[in-house]
Parts: C-alpha cells; structure tokens; sequence
C-alpha cells in the first residue's frame, strides 16, 4: 500500500483542497454574511455608507453618518445589528464624521469634563458645561445618555463631530471615534 504512495501529489491534493476551502469561507464571508449586514446597516436612517474589514477574526465595522440631529438612535441600531451578527467583543464599531480641526479642539477640551461626568454620573453639570463652551466657540451640540454609552456631537459651518464614549466600569476601553 505505501509502495505506490506519492507524496508530491498528496502534498499538491492538499495545498488545492486547503485553497478551495479557503476561498469557499472568504467567499461565504462576504456574499452570505458582510454583504447583507452591510446593505441592512446601510437602510438604517442617517447611515450613508457602511465598510466591514475582518482582520484576525475581528470586525472592523465603518459607518459614515450624514449630519442629523441626534445620531445616538442611528448608533445605537447599527450596533445592536453588528452585536447580533459578529457576536459581541468580535467587532469594533467606528463612526466617520466631518470633523475639523476646530470641533477636535473643542472636544479635546472637554474631555476632563466628559470623564468627570460619567465618573460622577453628573450629567446636568456637564451639560451646563458643554453649554458655556458651545457658546464660547458658537457651535451646536447635542448630549445623550443612555445605560452603555455617552453621545456627544458638535456642529458648526457644515462640519460636525460624533463622539461615543462607553459609561460604567469598562470606559477604560478605546471609544468608538468618530473620523
């Protein structure tokens, strides 16, 4: 029996079958399970474009917004979706904005008040103070609250900036930014 085995065309068996099954799973992948999540974020109000990247089996979910009111709603239903489609901790979710360099500024100055509020769990008073620094630079924000996260957006000239920042014991955490 092993007489007339021949180990190249074994070894050349396997490399194709480990290549077909390969290229069955990427295409899987895409057509069976990124595509339909990226065409049902993509109806999900205020989403314009929706990117998924899988890297070492984890998720790179990137969603551009358009400038709205209150993007938390939009937020939050793409990543209750990502959630239930990539398992939670398998995804990161990244939010695209038009931010520029003056709505960075703000935010980079308000992110002592932000930590302190979630810390203190004291969201009038941040509020209050996001309110005086908004006037000072003459731009509109919005903030929200909800059990997981803190949403933060600032809007001036057509630019805008969404911030989510997780609230509770894991804000240790990379937030999901904005871009």
């Amino acid at each position: 029996m092993w007489k007339d085995f021949k180990a190249p065309v074994a070894v050349i068996a396997f490399v194709v079958t480990l290549g077909v099954a390969m290229a069955g799973y990427s295409l899987y992948n895409r057509y069976l399970v990124e595509k339909p999540v990226q065409e049902e974020m993509s109806r999900i109000p205020g989403v314009q474009e929706v990117e998924i990247n899988r890297e070492n089996h984890k998720v790179t979910v990137t969603v551009t917004l358009e400038d709205m009111e209150d993007f938390a709603p939009s937020y939050r239903d793409v990543d209750k979706l990502a959630k239930e489609r990539f398992g939670e901790g398998n995804y990161s979710l990244q939010i695209k904005d038009t931010r520029n360099q003056e709505l960075e500024e703000v935010y980079r100055g308000l992110q002592l008040y932000l930590y302190q509020g979630i810390a203190n769990n004291s969201f009038l008073w941040l509020n209050q103070e996001i309110n005086k620094v908004a006037r000072e630079h003459q731009l509109k924000y919005k903030l929200s609250v909800d059990e997981d996260n803190l949403y933060l957006q600032l809007h001036k000239q057509g630019h805008y900036l969404y911030e989510v920042i997780k609230r509770g014991e894991d804000n240790s955490s990379e937030p999901a930014v904005g871009r």
